[in-house]
């Protein structure tokens, strides 16, 4: 991995190491830092692991969240970062409308529409593949 880096950076610097007495000397010397550099790095990982313990377990994943991710992702983009931004990221309605550069009253419709869109795709056998649509 650091030998391709290293040889990745002599070709972009060609031009001036073509004209070095050793130009492999310059890539030997690159590739073995990038080592150094790569063990330095794994060291300072396996000390904070050891430090901080094993990254808390992320709880399964429930169907439903599965379905809103897909309904969200059918969705126009306009609508869809409206709803984030309001519901996921919990900002006020003005705090939205700033961020995205948009009257109050376009992030209020934006909202509306983008809710009653969510629940026509989430009513029983909308937006659902039928199972002998998947199964053939």
């Amino acid at each position: 991995m650091w030998q391709q880096d290293a040889l990745a950076s002599a070709l972009l610097r060609w031009p001036v190491l073509r004209r070095y007495h050793d130009p492999e000397a310059w890539v030997r010397m690159v590739a073995f830092r990038r080592a150094i550099d790569h063990r330095r790095r794994t060291a300072r990982q396996l000390r904070a692991l050891l430090r901080l313990g094993p990254p808390p377990s992320v709880p399964p994943v429930g169907a439903e969240h599965v379905d809103l991710v897909r309904a969200l992702g059918k969705l126009p983009v306009a609508q869809r970062e409206v709803l984030v931004l309001y519901y996921v990221a919990e900002l006020a309605v003005e705090r939205v409308a700033a961020e995205l550069r948009l009257p109050v009253g376009t992030v209020k419709s934006r909202l509306a529409r983008g809710r009653a869109a969510l629940a026509h795709q989430l009513q029983p056998g909308v937006g659902a593949p039928d199972e002998e649509s998947t199964n053939a």
